[in-house]
């Protein structure tokens, strides 16, 4: 994929603190999506490539780790198919938690990529309800309740027991019988809830008012 080499280089310069650098191989790395990836296909390998090495950049400021970011999550809500959105759109939340950099923990913009990425599953359920398939969308839902509870273990505010539990209903809701990936997916997260909730301590108390 003619990026790949631009996120190496990138790499590179992030490792010796050269932000320029960094910067604009990023910039051309965007200019190559747009103008090189035409298939649907390479576009989501290629966001995700984006999203994984701009997630390891320590060396930008904050505005032109605002811009790039900005254009990442751009374009993953630009894919073709509703799921690689979907998928991309939560990917990029943790564009702004990154574990080991403490400046980098805003809860709030989590949250909209979070939310941004149920609207998304919810457009994708409808359109799946159209064409009587329902199994994959469901899914996604599950996807991204494992996105809250990971969040919500980090710690981060903006992520409550509510929503989790909002969200869990609302699964609940829309799960069919015949979904069985997604009935296995969603009864393993529950499972985790439950074990969290029987741990005790502060990580217990978290999860107690999560009600299954």
């Amino acid at each position: 994929m003619p990026a790949c080499k631009e996120y190496e280089i990138s790499d590179a310069a992030n490792g010796c603190d050269l932000e320029y650098v960094a910067y604009e191989f990023f910039t051309q790395a965007f200019v190559l999506y747009e103008e090189e990836i035409a298939n649907s296909k390479a576009q989501v390998t290629a966001i995700h490539l984006i999203i994984g090495a701009l997630q390891r950049m320590n060396v930008f400021s904050v505005e032109n780790r605002d811009i790039l970011t900005h254009k990442t999550t751009g374009y993953s809500a630009r894919l073709l198919k509703k799921p690689d959105q979907c998928r991309a759109v939560y990917a990029c939340s943790h564009l702004f938690w990154v574990d080991g950099q403490d400046g980098i923990r805003d809860g709030e913009r989590v949250l909209l990529c979070l939310k941004r990425a149920l609207r998304i599953a919810n457009a994708a359920q409808q359109m799946a309800s159209i064409a009587r398939d329902s199994s994959g969308p469901v899914t996604l839902f599950v996807e991204i309740l494992n996105k809250y509870l990971y969040y919500f273990e980090k710690g981060n505010k903006q992520i409550t027991a509510a929503a989790i539990q909002h969200l869990i209903e609302l699964i609940n809701t829309e799960m069919q019988s015949d979904s069985a990936t997604s009935d296995a997916f969603l009864a393993s997260t529950l499972r985790y809830i439950q074990f969290q909730k029987q741990r005790g301590g502060v990580m217990g108390a978290k999860f107690e008012s999560i009600k299954l």
